[in-house]
């Protein structure tokens, strides 16, 4: 694996030069991602990993990875899967050819620490979701990086969820996805994790007249830096997309969604909601940007955050970058809430507590975002419920 040796030394010595950040966020906030949480993990050893690999799934998955060991169970007809030890120097080259392991210190040390991962295409319509399982269990913070790359070809409706799940050590997730022409992808994106420091990095390229309808769900975590990256690159190529954080105890969440368009006639529409509650940190950020050569374009980014309590913080930053005058539209929106007061004292004296109050408003933002999962995703829409009620049992 040539290839693969030399990406990883180049990775190494870029580890050395470059910090995880080139610019402070804001003035008020040193940094949105606390990277000294990452600083604490330590570079993972063969034999340290082969000690922690039996671990229960909580949901069924065709590929699996364990502390970055790869299983492949299942793969549906029409799909081919390669583990990225196995892929020669063709299709090697196609890894990380969307993702700049020169932009942070946090991505060189993925790369150049890098486990497992796979090389997936798709050539054929799914009739069920390819499902890929993530889960890190280590008893100290160990680096457990992993990479994905999907190809899916042209004319192709397919569906795909990505479950990451963090027990333990520091899990850090690639995932490259390329769409052909005139191809459809319904995609769902889960990360939940303990109070551990994880990091995920998710690119979406999109080629002429396709779609990506994408629900994301994020929660938990000591910090958890999230991005997607959304490239409307084709010619009348197309976004929906959905997104859930949800803060609690002291978990710190950073999630940043991008929505660039490169291609005329394309439309993206972005909305993220956000719960804070406890002693949590959440942040939701995100960018809609037309390019000069996406002329007729059109792009929407919301957010709206919740705080449920003193202590806990929530914001949400959308931004609007428009380099062109002829666009069809370019819309951005924030707004944060809190439990009314009113609603609350009217439900405590019908002997509702304020915990139980905090729990149902949970529980209606949750459910509106479950809601909205395509059909294909029935089976994953009943593993979330139960993970995000889970949570709401134990906290109270």
């Amino acid at each position: 694996m040539k290839w693969l040796d030399e990406l990883k030394l180049r990775a190494r010595e870029l580890a050395q030069k470059i910090p995880y950040q080139q610019i402070r966020d804001s003035p008020s906030v040193k940094y949105y991602t606390d990277w000294s949480a990452f600083e604490r993990c330590v570079d993972p050893n063969i034999e340290e990993l082969s000690k922690y690999s039996m671990i229960n799934m909580p949901y069924e998955s065709n590929i699996v990875s364990v502390n970055g060991n790869m299983s492949i169970v299942k793969v549906p007809n029409g799909v081919n899967v390669m583990s990225i030890t196995e892929l020669g120097e063709e299709f090697g080259k196609l890894l990380f050819k969307s993702i700049d392991i020169s932009e942070s210190k946090a991505l060189a040390r993925h790369v150049a620490n890098l486990i497992g991962g796979t090389y997936v295409e798709i050539n054929d319509d799914l009739s069920e979701p390819l499902r890929i399982g993530v889960v890190s269990s280590m008893p100290r913070p160990v680096l457990l990086p992993t990479h994905y790359t999907v190809l899916i070809n042209d004319g192709v409706t397919a569906s795909l969820s990505i479950f990451m799940n963090g027990l333990g050590g520091c899990p850090s997730t690639t995932v490259e996805i390329y769409l052909g022409r005139g191809s459809r992808l319904n995609a769902l994106f889960v990360s939940t994790h303990e109070q551990v420091p994880t990091y995920s990095l998710i690119k979406v390229i999109a080629g002429d007249e396709s779609t990506i309808t994408a629900r994301t769900l994020i929660m938990g975590g000591s910090m958890n830096h999230h991005r997607e990256d959304y490239l409307l690159q084709g010619r009348k190529s197309g976004l929906n997309h959905l997104g859930l954080e949800i803060g609690y105890g002291a978990s710190r969440i950073d999630y940043q969604v991008n929505a660039v368009h490169t291609g005329e006639y394309g439309t993206s529409y972005s909305k993220v909601l956000g719960i804070a509650r406890d002693k949590s940190f959440i942040i939701h950020r995100a960018l809609g940007r037309i390019t000069e050569g996406a002329k007729w374009s059109d792009t929407n980014v919301e957010g709206k955050v919740f705080v449920m309590n003193e202590g806990a913080y929530a914001a949400s930053v959308p931004i609007i970058m428009v380099d062109t005058g002829d666009v069809n539209g370019a819309r951005h929106s924030a707004a944060d809430a809190s439990p009314d007061e009113d609603q609350v004292n009217y439900l405590r004296l019908r002997g509702i507590s304020k915990d139980e109050v905090t729990d149902l408003i949970i529980h209606e933002v949750a459910s509106q975002f479950i809601d909205s999962l395509p059909s294909e995703f029935a089976y994953d829409a009943e593993v979330i419920r139960s993970l995000v009620m889970g949570k709401l049992i134990i906290m109270k």
